[in-house]
């Protein structure tokens, strides 16, 4: 009787332990999910001056951060063609106000106005395309393109047969500089004859100016390659219309069935890993302890896209390397250059620092002409 009354306390005991226990693991998943699957999804805002179905800049802008985004449960809300004095401002407090932690302003020509209201929403990272404006909240986040521009001037070194290769650009700052620089030191590289020939158009996105430039350039200048740094592929489409080899920017323009081998290639980044990479950064609370996000054929983001049948095996093993000595050690602007003045810019012992590159670049290279 007794050795019975203790089994059942035992029993009953254990019980007791048992639901006790149980009730702890309840509270603690109950917790577990409050505390995790309850939280507010992440929201970043991107702008972009034009639409999200602009090839060209914008499209794989937003193609990028939008499969960045995806990857890692992040909310995206887009204001597209943000165009005009306080559209930028304007996109921004709706953003601020449906909630975005990070906003991405993707566009050069948002950064002087962004500086006037940032400053607003400490509790926001912004990020810029500009690397001449900074503030507390507010990081550059550019890609190393110049690098891609240099092996696409070198291909048109090799190619050209007039010894000029058009060049149609936006604006006369230290980005298209950079970019023009590279490309015209490329083209020397591999064809010390060769001229780039500039033409401005004084915007990112005009398409009929662009598609004047380029006529311009293949009839007056007798340019027998085009490349351009602008929103879309307007010099592009005049190239292909008139039988002229061109390199894109910014998409892949061969993977169009309409377009011909004389579209050998073009100068890409990889977007969403970028975005990703800076995403990563602001969950960690880091996006803005440094003022440049500035990376860049070294961290797999820019590349030359897949080559025409009409780019050949030894232009490709040339570029393979130049890219090779690119990527272990051979600066791109290092060396001896001059400007178009012919004053001495870089030692033949020294390379320019990325403070000067980013921000100081308001000189162009000699081998570039300008046609007015």
């Amino acid at each position: 009787m007794k050795e019975n009354q203790q089994r059942s306390l035992s029993q009953w005991g254990n019980m007791l332990i048992i639901s006790f226990i149980l009730i702890v693991l309840a509270c603690a998943c109950w917790i577990f999910s409050s505390s995790t699957f309850d939280q507010p999804q992440p929201k970043a805002g991107i702008v972009l001056l034009g639409g999200t179905d602009e090839e060209g800049w914008n499209a794989p802008q937003y193609r990028g951060i939008r499969k960045a985004c995806t990857n890692m449960h992040i909310e995206l809300l887009t204001k597209e063609r943000i165009i005009g004095e306080g559209a930028c401002t304007k996109a921004v407090q709706e953003l601020a106000r449906d909630g975005a932690g990070m906003i991405f302003l993707a566009s050069y020509s948002y950064s002087e106005e962004a500086q006037k209201f940032v400053h607003e929403y400490p509790q926001i990272a912004f990020g810029t395309n500009s690397a001449e404006c900074h503030a507390r909240n507010m990081t550059s986040y550019f890609i190393r393109m110049y690098q891609g521009r240099y092996l696409a001037g070198a291909l048109a070194g090799m190619r050209t047969k007039s010894n000029v290769i058009g060049y149609v650009a936006a604006m006369k700052n230290s980005e298209v500089n950079r970019g023009i620089n590279a490309f015209a030191l490329g083209a020397r590289q591999t064809n010390p004859n060769a001229r780039v020939v500039v033409m401005w158009t004084g915007s990112w996105q005009n398409e009929e100016k662009e598609a004047s430039e380029a006529r311009r350039l293949i009839q007056e200048a007798g340019a027998d390659i085009l490349t351009y740094h602008q929103d879309e592929p307007a010099a592009a489409d005049v190239a292909e219309e008139l039988g002229i080899d061109y390199i894109g920017y910014y998409e892949d323009l061969g993977q169009h069935p309409w377009r011909s081998d004389h579209a050998l290639t073009s100068v890409v980044c990889n977007w969403d890993r970028y975005y990703e990479d800076i995403i990563r950064r602001y969950l960690k609370g880091e996006l803005n302890y440094v003022d440049k996000q500035w990376v860049g054929m070294e961290a797999g983001f820019v590349e030359l896209c897949p080559f025409s049948a009409a780019v050949t095996d030894t232009e490709k093993n040339r570029l393979e390397e130049l890219k090779y000595a690119m990527l272990n050690g051979h600066f791109v602007f290092a060396g001896e250059i001059y400007d178009q003045q012919g004053n001495l810019r870089c030692r033949a012992d020294e390379s320019i620092r990325d403070d000067r590159l980013l921000q100081h670049m308001d000189w162009l290279v000699k081998g570039v002409d300008v046609l007015e």
